[in-house]
């Protein structure tokens, strides 16, 4: 399977009414017109990877600080990550390694901490080109102010409240579409 390298153009503010924040990625190569990604990711995890980003110094090591560190000691290198599935808007991702001897090995990983450890040891992030074609944000203004993400993108919760939000402002189309997301979601958690 194709990867497609991509990085991070930004992190949002919250996105009302949750607590959530959107991570924005792009393809660092390839078209003339980059094609975006957008992951939905808590505080915590934005404070993180903004704290990265920012090459900002803590008085004491942040967890990725200590995971370089050991990852160092250990005489290993780390190659690349590549994020590999989304499912109900959890994306999987994987670390890709290297041993002292040679041998190689990957990890499974929370996207956000590839992303954070990234940023701290300077290892490239890729996506799966039919997963960043599939889940890619789609431009439906002309300015680029507006967009839509595809549904599997989104965790349950934040479609939950858009369902509420679709509802209030009597947009039943949407309302109906939303709930027929959340109800193929809810009957798969149950098998």
């Amino acid at each position: 399977m194709n990867e497609v390298e991509v990085r991070i153009i930004g992190v949002s503010d919250l996105l009302k009414p949750s607590t959530s924040h959107a991570l924005i990625l792009e393809e660092a190569f390839g078209y003339e017109v980059k094609r975006r990604l957008a992951l939905i990711i808590g505080d915590r995890e934005a404070a993180d990877i903004r704290l990265c980003m920012h090459n900002y110094d803590t008085s004491r090591p942040m967890t990725f600080d200590l995971m370089k560190s050991i990852i160092a000691e250990a005489g290993m290198v780390v190659e690349k990550a590549v994020i590999y599935d989304v499912d109900s808007g959890i994306f999987s991702s994987y670390i890709y390694f290297t041993r002292s001897d040679g041998s190689r090995f990957k990890i499974d990983s929370r996207t956000t901490d590839a992303f954070a450890m990234s940023l701290k040891m300077g290892f490239p992030v890729f996506v799966l080109e039919d997963l960043l074609e599939k889940e890619k944000i789609r431009i439906v203004s002309a300015d680029g102010a507006g967009f839509s993400m595809p549904l599997n993108s989104v965790a349950t919760d934040m479609l939950k409240m858009d369902l509420e939000a679709a509802i209030k402002n009597e947009d039943y189309e949407r309302a109906a579409m939303l709930r027929d997301e959340i109800s193929r979601r809810e009957d798969k958690d149950k098998c």
